[in-house]
């Protein structure tokens, strides 16, 4: 199977039909587990943003006076950093395996297929792991 890069419009590699799934199935492999590693952060921040409200409700109000806070703006623009943004990082990552998804079972439906179209980046990510696996 002859694998064209979208962007150069020319054949980037040769790969047989098992091994482009084989390809698929660990790139999926891999986006999930950096769905769970980004989930994971998020829950160890919101953990410690509850330990340090649960800490300040526990002070008297004459420490709470002298304690501090950050601004709520502050707080808001910490919250986006720690969890919006990675909860969008989520969503691409999301999207990548569903065209994941897409093209194995494009590929399940027509296995005599000699040409797949692949975008630039992922026929790079692909040579990359194709590296590390050697």
């Amino acid at each position: 199977m002859d694998v064209y890069d979208d962007y150069y419009q020319n054949i980037a590699f040769t790969v047989p039909y098992e091994e482009m799934i084989k390809i698929f199935k660990n790139l999926r492999d891999k986006r999930n587990h950096e769905i769970d590693r980004i989930k994971e952060k998020i829950k160890k921040y919101e953990q410690k943003k509850r330990a340090e409200e649960a800490w300040y409700q526990s002070l008297s109000s004459v420490r709470k006076f002298f304690a501090g806070r950050p601004p709520a703006h502050h707080q808001a623009v910490e919250y986006l950093v720690h969890v919006k943004e990675r909860f969008a990082a989520i969503e691409q990552l999301k999207k990548q395996i569903n065209n994941l998804d897409e093209m194995t079972a494009m590929l399940k439906e027509e296995p005599e297929k000699e040409r797949i179209v692949l975008p630039h980046s992922l026929i790079e990510e692909i040579r990359e792991w194709r590296d590390n696996e050697k």
